[in-house]
């Protein structure tokens, strides 16, 4: 099982840019929970942690819970329903538009 990580919204927002452009951001139902998450992937290629950005967090980073909650909706889920969605096309564009200001 992956390790978990919450990271700050600084560190976050140097990564938007590469993250616009991840294979791997989705975004996590856990017991109710939604959260922004990815797995980052090293040199070694090894995934054992899972990197995820809490609610408050993401509305920092004007990504909303209904943003999330649309993700969700549109890979066929539900908030009380434990998966990892895809991301929507709002959310990689809003991830540009950060990255483009750091």
């Amino acid at each position: 099982m992956a390790n978990k990580v919450v990271i700050s919204p600084e560190p976050f927002i140097q990564k938007c840019k590469s993250l616009a452009k991840a294979k791997n951001l989705y975004v996590d139902v856990e017991d109710g929970h939604i959260l922004l998450a990815w797995t980052p992937v090293p040199d070694d290629g090894s995934t054992n942690n899972v990197e995820y950005i809490d609610r408050t967090e993401a509305v920092r980073l004007v990504i909303s819970y209904d943003l999330l909650l649309d993700a969700v909706s549109e890979g066929g889920g539900a908030i009380n329903i434990n998966d990892h969605y895809p991301v929507i096309y709002e959310i990689i564009r809003r991830f540009r538009k950060i990255g483009l200001r750091t």
